[in-house]
């Protein structure tokens, strides 16, 4: 790539990236930065959230940079939760581009995504970040975000800077032949961000092919200093009456209040679902701050000399897979205050991180109807409606019974839509069910059957309980349907990953979505292309399937309708889901409190 060429498409490597680190900026950021990095294809951006807030609650000043970006460019980068203002994002991408202009590298041009890196990297460095929390974009071993040193802050070739845990969510087929043609492939590139003598957390792998490479892989960089989560006994737990003690010493953040849930959603992130946890883990190397015992210096395996301690943790995030990711979060965080001086990371700070989670677009229940109060109550950001009169306001939504479709029947209203919308973990009671639409970025065929699970766990909770409306109430004998909502980018297995949604009797609404901003490279998939997919399915001829031309046009349709009672569910794209949205005027970064 010569500096002529536009930087508009994925280049990974390390070259460009680590030149204008070293050689065109005035000072190398890096060395300032204490690095948690994490890779992995599902589930790095629930451990990054749950990380970053439960580091927030004891008192540290957190850098967040998430891949990709969820409503605009700069929520990728935020400190405490806010992401750095627009205007001062663009100031300093303009700043970076200049400088990289300038420079005539002879590795060529940074490519978008390694601009928006530097970006992160610069300005959590000018502002002292004690921690820095880092997502992986694409891959790890050649992806923009790997650049940092060694653990104990060594001059070494693979970066400067100090990575000190290394979490490797679980791994499966993704970005196939961008990353790799195989699991064994795209496993040993995702490991490419460990660092000899780190720390390296392994998540419960599903592909037992992906953990053995991650595994051996991580023996290889720093053997004495693997948290392999699979070999804990952290079940997934419902506690009655959870108490979170507040870690007031440590300027935690308060508590949000969960608001009043009905049975059926329990499950859900409530609070009342509990993380099990006991510490020091059960690991295959895992010493505690005590001298190491003579069969572990010898080379054997080391003996933990401390007491082992239970610890509840709060599952705030909805999806029974959290309990997973919350245990990679917190491995994590034990062996930050346990090796590199974290001291405030109590067993209370972490609770009260784990109770504040906040990570939107991820089995969020979004409220269609603008009749709710927006007024958030003390201490809850915005759009949280956690209130009784909010829950007992939903009672009376006016019905709306979305229509059955007839299949490739077309929509193409671009009408905007507009109105106070909630974005919360859990539904209430009293709502109606197709008041909401369920948002989620699932977009391969492992996060398509997480979503089945959870859909299938609300629907026959939900026909346990009494179903009311303003007029009648009455008990569901069946499970309703499900309105399937779906865009793609291009290069998904679509058949695949609706092959694990959509079952006879639902309905599939196919609608593309915007340009994301500052990536070039992500296109949406035509409906048609998507219909010529959804054919290959088995069970095609029971379901209704309709194309639209915009999300707003479905939005309109939703409103519109008066039929018989479906669960809205919209996914296949996290660019869809940030579309969802805007055209719903949600912020949910902006609505945190400082």
């Amino acid at each position: 790539m010569t500096v002529s060429e536009s930087p508009q498409r994925i280049n990974l490597g390390l070259e460009r990236i680590t030149h204008f680190l070293e050689h065109t900026l005035p000072e190398d950021p890096r060395a300032k930065l204490r690095v948690v990095h994490v890779a992995g294809t599902n589930g790095k951006g629930s451990v990054c959230a749950l990380l970053s807030e439960a580091a927030i609650a004891a008192g540290y000043k957190v850098g967040i940079f998430n891949s990709p970006h969820f409503l605009e460019p700069n929520d990728a980068i935020r400190i405490q939760g806010r992401p750095i203002a627009a205007a001062e994002y663009a100031e300093l991408r303009a700043w970076i581009d200049s400088l990289d202009a300038e420079a005539q590298s002879a590795n060529g041009r940074l490519t978008l995504f390694e601009q928006a890196t530097v970006a992160a990297i610069w300005w959590f460095a000018q502002h002292n970040v004690d921690l820095a929390v880092i997502e992986v974009g694409m891959g790890g071993a050649r992806d923009a975000t790997n650049v940092f040193g060694l653990a104990d802050g060594q001059s070494s070739p693979l970066g400067v800077g100090r990575s000190l845990v290394q979490c490797i969510c679980p791994v499966d087929a993704d970005h196939l032949g961008m990353i790799g043609d195989t699991i064994e492939d795209i496993a040993r590139e995702k490991s490419g961000i460990m660092r000899p003598g780190s720390w390296i957390v392994i998540a419960n792998q599903e592909r037992a092919s992906a953990f053995h490479v991650i595994r051996q892989l991580a023996y290889r960089n720093s053997p004495r200093n693997i948290v392999n989560v699979r070999r804990q006994p952290c079940p997934d737990t419902l506690v009655s009456n959870l108490t979170i003690r507040h870690a007031k010493d440590n300027g935690a953040s308060i508590i949000r209040p969960s608001a009043t849930i009905p049975s059926w959603a329990k499950f859900n992130g409530t609070g009342r679902r509990c993380l099990h946890l006991k510490y020091p883990p059960l690991l295959d190397t895992y010493v505690k701050s005590h001298p190491p015992s003579a069969n572990a210096a010898a080379g054997g395996r080391p003996e933990v000399a401390c007491m082992s301690k239970d610890l509840n943790l709060p599952l705030m995030l909805p999806g029974n897979y959290q309990a997973a990711n919350g245990s990679v979060a917190f491995y994590a965080l034990d062996v930050l205050r346990t090796y590199y001086g974290y001291d405030k990371l109590t067993d209370a700070a972490i609770q009260s991180g784990f109770q504040n989670v906040i990570w939107p677009g991820r089995l969020s229940w979004l409220l269609l109807d603008c009749s709710l109060p927006s007024s958030p109550i003390a201490g809850t950001p915005p759009l949280i409606v956690a209130t009784v009169d909010d829950i007992t306001a939903a009672a009376t939504l006016t019905e709306r019974k979305p229509s059955s479709s007839s299949r490739s029947s077309t929509s193409s209203s671009n009408s905007g839509r507009s109105g106070h919308v909630t974005d919360r973990s859990s539904l209430c009671e009293t709502d109606t069910l197709d008041s909401w639409i369920l948002a989620d970025g699932a977009h391969n065929e492992p996060a398509a059957a997480e979503l089945r699970k959870y859909v299938d766990t609300t629907l026959r909770r939900f026909t346990q309980q009494r179903y009311i409306r303003p007029k009648n109430s009455r008990v569901l004998k069946c499970a309703p349907p499900v309105r399937w909502i779906v865009g793609f980018s291009q290069g998904k297995d679509m058949t695949a990953i609706l092959s694990q949604l959509v079952l006879p009797r639902d309905s599939l609404w196919l609608v593309p979505f915007s340009k994301p901003c500052d990536m070039p490279w992500v296109n949406c998939e035509a409906t048609d292309a998507i219909y010529a997919a959804a054919q290959k399915l088995s069970n095609f001829e029971q379901i209704d399937v309709v194309q639209f031309d915009s999300l707003a046009g479905v939005l309109d349709r939703l409103a519109a309708d008066s039929s018989d009672t479906y669960l809205n569910v919209l996914c296949g794209s996290l660019y869809l889901v940030a579309d969802l949205y805007r055209e719903l005027k949600v912020r949910p970064f902006d609505a945190l409190p400082m």
